[in-house]
């Protein structure tokens, strides 16, 4: 069986019209509105956090997968237009750089455990998210319940080493960095 491939997708995900009607720079308020809107699409989207960035948790994440592909894009695609005002740039490759090296050593904290993960892979997916996980991977059939424990393990070891935390700030120090906001 399959396990899936650990998958953060981080990218300020915003949303909200000023009176003029232009997506907001804002990230909370742009985030926000982006988020409402997926909802009113039938998407059960979490709220940011007061920066705009969203955490999901495993039953979020859950939640989020049961909506069939199909619905969830059109849903995307119909309340991208909220994020607009941000900058959605690609990661330099330097930001990847230092990305792939917290998901190594998230890697290697599931692996002290003893599962199975591939080689680490960070990549841009566009709309200014990207790809934080790993490479797929032979790796033995688990039974439901490594499988769980699995699941607890990737979200115990993404705390561990303080995965969100720090692909945030690489992300805010990579697009502050000078780079011109869409």
């Amino acid at each position: 069986m399959q396990i899936h491939r650990l998958v953060v997708v981080v990218g300020f995900l915003a949303l909200c019209a000023t009176a003029a009607g232009a997506p907001s720079p804002d990230p909370h308020t742009a985030s926000l509105a982006y988020a409402k809107c997926l909802r009113a699409h039938g998407v059960p989207h979490p709220l940011p956090d007061a920066r705009g960035n969203f955490s999901l948790t495993p039953a979020e994440e859950q939640r989020l997968r049961r909506v069939p592909r199909k619905p969830r894009k059109a849903a995307e695609n119909a309340c991208f237009h909220h994020l607009e005002g941000l900058n959605l740039k690609p990661l330099s490759p330097q930001a990847l750089a230092r990305a792939t090296a917290v998901v190594a050593e998230l890697g290697r904290c599931i692996r002290g455990h003893g599962f199975t993960v591939g080689e680490p892979e960070v990549r841009n997916l566009g709309r200014g998210r990207a790809f934080f996980g790993f490479r797929a991977a032979p790796r033995p059939a688990y039974s439901t319940a490594e499988q769980k424990l699995l699941v607890s393990v990737q979200h115990a070891c993404e705390k561990q080493v303080d995965m969100a935390a720090r692909i945030s700030k690489i992300i805010d120090e990579d697009r502050d960095n000078g780079r011109a906001r869409l």
